[in-house]
């Protein structure tokens, strides 16, 4: 689970920046005993309690997505950097901020704290263009902390993990300049025991999952799940129950078929020659759901509301939410969803069960910041940030916590942030016909 992601000069956040995740001391009842889990620290008598889900608010190109796509560029570069990485490639996520001539041949420093074995696993790392400057991940238990990885300029790497055994020390004497120590000997090193640096990789990956529900990313996924979907039974029922009949009361079932796929032969060589190890599938799951009108009628998906197709999309991830201990960061989550919908699987995360996920997403949806139906907002105060652009082109992330109001439970958080009280809308006087 994670704590808190920080950094400095990727994209728009020129600045330090900071999502934490670490639950305020919020006053109202229907607040504190909700939108959070409680995990113990060693040597502390108090929990440390975590937020389950945290949504970001900003104008358009305000940021909001570089926060999450901050935790995406974190997770390549620490979890799948190796071996996907030519030795003189340049460094994937490589991108500073570009308004500042200092500030675009700069470093990137990117990290985050993630909660592991009853303490805290802190991994951070400093880049370039071409090569990993520093990368250090450490345990912290109070005042001590345990280093396991340290990676300096011209420096053998150490750390405990590193003096454990004598793979470790092999696979980091020659290390690539643009793969992390802990990417590679997440793939090369031991898989088991002590010197295994799987379980904090594990750790470091499940906290910075990232999802991309905008138009254009859903349209090139259409596909993705269906496998599952059609051969998973379980799974599929779940997603039946909880999303697709949820949403649409018309549906009643699906019916699955297999369509083999025939690629043209001058297509698929022309493939190869640009990507040798392309994999293409000789069969198509194909899905129809079915229809409660004067009859039963199987509609073929890609007549389905926008609405309905989005939910497929990202069943996957919500099943994992339910299912997993992770933390998903989901951008245009709300799009082509009813404000009901989207503020039902907000609370479905943060209000019901214990489930021990997180959910970070970026929204316009200022409904999730008022009652419905007798109950609270859908978000704690302390679960909502906000990222405002300066004139210089600089993202600050902030929280809703910082400003010090009498919170009285008749404050209708939308109308204040609407009217321009916590910053971070858009400047409408400049539009004109």
């Amino acid at each position: 689970m994670l704590v808190r992601l920080f950094g400095r000069n990727f994209r728009s956040l020129r600045n330090e920046f900071e999502l934490s995740f670490v639950a305020a001391d919020l006053k109202r009842k229907e607040d504190r005993e909700r939108g959070v889990l409680e995990v113990s620290i060693k040597g502390e008598d108090e929990p440390l309690r975590l937020l389950k889900t945290v949504a970001i608010y900003g104008a358009n190109a305000s940021g909001k997505s570089t926060v999450l796509l901050a935790a995406r560029a974190l997770r390549w570069l620490g979890a799948e950097s190796s071996p996907r990485t030519e030795p003189d490639a340049d460094i994937a996520p490589y991108e500073p901020f570009l308004l500042d001539a200092r500030q675009r041949k700069g470093p990137i420093l990117l990290g985050c704290d993630v909660y592991f074995d009853r303490a805290i696993l802190r991994y951070e790392l400093e880049f370039n263009k071409k090569a990993i400057l520093r990368e250090r991940m450490a345990i912290l238990e109070g005042a001590s902390q345990q280093i396991l990885i340290d990676r300096r300029p011209a420096k053998d790497v150490e750390g405990d993990l590193i003096e454990r055994g004598s793979a470790n020390r092999l696979y980091v004497e020659k290390m690539q300049p643009n793969i992390s120590v802990l990417s590679k000997l997440a793939q090369h090193g031991p898989k088991e025991g002590d010197e295994s640096v799987r379980p904090y990789y594990d750790a470091i990956r499940n906290s910075t999952h990232y999802a991309d529900y905008s138009a254009a990313a859903v349209t090139f996924a259409a596909g993705a799940g269906r496998e599952r979907f059609a051969d998973d039974a379980a799974y599929r029922d779940w997603i039946m129950s909880h999303l697709i009949r949820s949403a649409d009361v018309g549906i009643r079932d699906v019916r699955i078929r297999r369509e083999n796929l025939d690629f043209p032969a001058d297509l698929r060589d022309s493939l190869l020659k640009l990507n040798s190890n392309l994999k293409f599938p000789y069969q198509q799951v194909l899905i129809s759901f079915v229809h409660e009108g004067k009859s039963r009628q199987p509609i073929d998906y890609s007549d389905e509301s926008s609405g309905t197709k989005k939910l497929f999309n990202l069943a996957a991830d919500w099943w994992i939410l339910a299912n997993q201990s992770v933390s998903t960061f989901i951008d245009e989550l709300g799009a082509s969803l009813h404000p009901r919908l989207l503020d039902r699987l907000i609370r479905s995360i943060n209000d019901e069960g214990s489930h021990r996920a997180q959910l970070v997403f970026a929204t316009h949806d200022t409904g999730l910041l008022e009652a419905q139906d007798g109950l609270p907002p859908a978000l704690r105060r302390d679960q909502v940030y906000f990222t405002r652009k300066n004139m210089q082109g600089e993202t600050e992330l902030y929280s809703l916590v910082e400003f010090k109001e009498t919170a009285r439970p008749v404050h209708n958080l939308r109308k204040r942030y609407m009217s321009g009280l916590y910053g971070a809308i858009p400047d409408v006087e400049r539009f004109y016909l």
